[in-house]
């Protein structure tokens, strides 16, 4: 065969390809603009650092270079962050603020007004969103997802689970990587904090307060090895908490929060509160006793939220200072909790109205194999504050 004749057989062949890759990258762009930052096709954009990393919006510069060095280790970090929306959601759902400062649809979480600010609801979010971070990026460490860590390599020497005592048993399996996972939180979110002043110190502080709600969680599963399904051997390893633990750890040590103030030295001095509206200076702290007359364990500040700002109360709009404030919000007129209208609706009572949805229902499975439901329509009387 001619060389002239060969040429034209081969173009053919290597066009399709490269028209191919071409569409790909416009899909990526097309759908990364589309999705914003929390979209839950994440998975797509590792696909070339350059068009991931570029494409991301709200990373800083040592952010975007991190992403340059680990695409796939921060597509992980992101769905922590999506995950941690998520669990901030949940547990806020009844309160006056209910998370609504970190949503998926923001492009970058600085610009929140809150964000910026000292309270104890910032301080959570600061906490939650590196412990999703340090969370997601262990658990996709040990599933083999990613190309830069995989099982945690420490072999836990000299350290007896739990689970395993009073049998014979060995360290094994795939422990989930969480020095790594944690290691990557903080380099991919501590670095936007460079100021030095309280703001900075408080954040930094409840990022790695964060990530130790997930390390002080850490659980052992083990599993049985032996004829018949006798337990003679056992074999364990280490995984990181379901997320939800997480959250309400965090959830409590909100409740907690520790009040601060920054010294002549930079540093921020916690404020131990007492009974009532009185503080005790931190040099004069005292153990306090329980009713058996046992000491009661000091808090580990290491653990602890912090705050220097009191929190508003959430009640009216604000959208200058990002709150969305509760009217139209739904309540429990029954109860005297968070839940409940009295609380929620901050005394400016509520409305009852009727409310109609459209949910699936009367499903049948069909072999094989799908499930064909109905869609029904529910009325129900709901209230709303005013």
């Amino acid at each position: 065969m001619p060389p002239s004749r060969r040429r034209v057989l081969k173009g053919p062949k290597r066009i399709p390809r490269l028209l191919l890759f071409i569409a790909l990258l416009l899909m990526l762009f097309e759908q990364k603009w589309a999705t914003g930052l929390m979209s839950n096709s994440v998975d797509d954009w590792v696909s070339g650092s350059a068009v991931v990393c570029n494409g991301i919006p709200g990373l800083t510069k040592e952010q975007r270079e991190l992403c340059h060095r680990s695409p796939d280790v921060t597509v992980a970090a992101l769905k922590g962050l999506q995950m941690a929306i998520s669990e901030c959601q949940h547990q806020f759902t009844w309160h006056r603020w209910n998370c609504s400062s970190l949503t998926p649809s923001s492009r970058n979480q600085q610009s929140s007004v809150l964000l910026q600010r000292g309270y104890r609801e910032t301080a959570f979010a600061y906490a939650i969103s590196a412990a999703g971070v340090a969370h997601s990026v262990a658990r996709a460490c040990s599933m083999g997802r990613l190309l830069s860590c995989g099982c945690d390599p420490s072999s836990y020497k000299g350290r007896t689970p739990a689970k395993a005592r009073g049998t014979q048993w060995k360290w094994g399996g795939c422990s989930h990587n969480l020095e790594y996972g944690m290691e990557f939180s903080k380099e991919f979110l501590d670095s936007r904090e460079k100021a030095g002043d309280i703001q900075s110190t408080v954040n930094l502080h409840n990022n790695q307060a964060g990530r130790l709600a997930v390390a002080s969680n850490m659980q052992v599963r083990c599993k049985c090895h032996g004829m018949s399904g006798s337990c003679e051997l056992k074999t364990c390893w280490k995984v990181t908490p379901d997320f939800r633990i997480v959250g309400k750890t965090l959830k409590d040590r909100f409740k907690n929060a520790v009040l601060v103030a920054q010294s002549n030295l930079g540093s921020v001095t916690p404020l131990t509160r007492v009974r009532g509206s009185r503080r005790r200076r931190p040099d004069r702290q005292r153990q306090r006793k329980h009713r058996g007359g046992r000491r009661r364990r000091p808090r580990d500040l290491a653990k602890q939220l912090f705050y220097y700002q009191k929190s508003p109360n959430f009640c009216e709009r604000d959208p200058a200072a990002d709150i969305p404030g509760t009217a139209g919000r739904r309540c429990n007129r029954t109860s005297g909790g968070g839940d409940g209208c009295a609380a929620l609706c901050c005394g400016r009572g509520y409305n009852v109205v009727r409310q109609r949805r459209t949910e699936r229902c009367r499903c049948k499975f069909h072999w094989c194999c799908f499930v064909q439901c109905q869609n029904c329509t529910v009325e129900e009387w709901i209230t709303v504050c005013k």
